[in-house]
């Protein structure tokens, strides 16, 4: 096998991001792989893409962003409990994904992402609004799916 393979990153075989990395669409859709996590019992991310996952949804904590939706259904999600109790997270809010830290240089973490963040396609990751507003958008479809086949809001929201 080629070094090129074994070092491609693994992309989505299904939906409106099909072909596109899982990583990417962590850092830059979440509600769509919580989606994923609440609709495709098969789905399931490796490893490194849940640790971005788990970051990502303990930095929407840790910074109280506003969501659209319930935020409960992103933290159950979250595999790394300890992390989420004590609110660990490389990663912080200025808007966009475009800024991180780091509490070592060698955060695991920051360097599986650090292709996107400093890529040329820097600008298509989106700010906090526009995340939201996608955000937004999914989970309208799916509580819209759920009201047509007549599920009640205690079923829709985990109340």
């Amino acid at each position: 096998m080629s070094n090129k393979v074994m070092n491609q990153e693994r992309t989505l075989p299904f939906g409106k991001y099909k072909g596109q990395e899982i990583k990417y669409i962590i850092l830059t859709h979440i509600g769509y792989i919580m989606w994923c996590f609440e609709n495709i019992s098969w789905f399931k991310l490796t490893d490194e893409e849940q640790a971005i996952y788990d970051a990502v949804a303990i930095m929407i904590k840790k910074d109280n962003l506003e969501m659209t939706f319930p935020v409960e259904l992103m933290y159950k999600h979250i595999r790394n409990r300890e992390a989420f109790e004590r609110l660990e997270t490389p990663f912080i809010d200025n808007n966009s994904y475009t800024s991180f830290k780091t509490i070592d240089k060698d955060n695991p973490i920051c360097k599986s992402v650090e292709k996107y963040i400093t890529s040329t396609e820097l600008h298509k990751i989106p700010s906090f609004p526009d995340l939201c507003s996608g955000l937004l958008h999914s989970m309208n479809k799916e509580v819209d799916r759920a009201y047509c086949n007549g599920e009640a809001d205690e079923d829709i929201f985990d109340y």
